[in-house]
């Protein structure tokens, strides 16, 4: 809830969108967004029955997500950290 109030926030408003570093910051909560939605439900399901019962293909689309969508998110802290210095 809190990424998509950022997106809430930020993106309607004009004088926001005129800031860089806004967009840094709004593309973050959208890679940590896809993150919850996409890839930590089905990691939460895989520790409570502790087995994967999704297939094999799922599994790895699941892992290539992960990984796409958590560096996504440091290479976005990176540029935020960069640009603010």
């Amino acid at each position: 809830l809190g990424k998509l109030q950022v997106l809430v926030a930020l993106c309607p408003d004009r004088q926001l969108r005129k800031i860089k570093t806004n967009y840094f910051i709004v593309s973050l909560a959208f890679a940590d967004l896809l993150v919850s939605v996409l890839v930590m439900p089905f990691g939460a399901m895989e520790l409570v029955q502790d087995n994967w019962i999704y297939g094999e293909m799922f599994c790895l689309v699941r892992t290539s997500l992960d990984v796409l969508l958590t560096t996504a998110s440091i290479l976005h802290l990176c540029c935020i950290s960069l640009d603010r210095y």
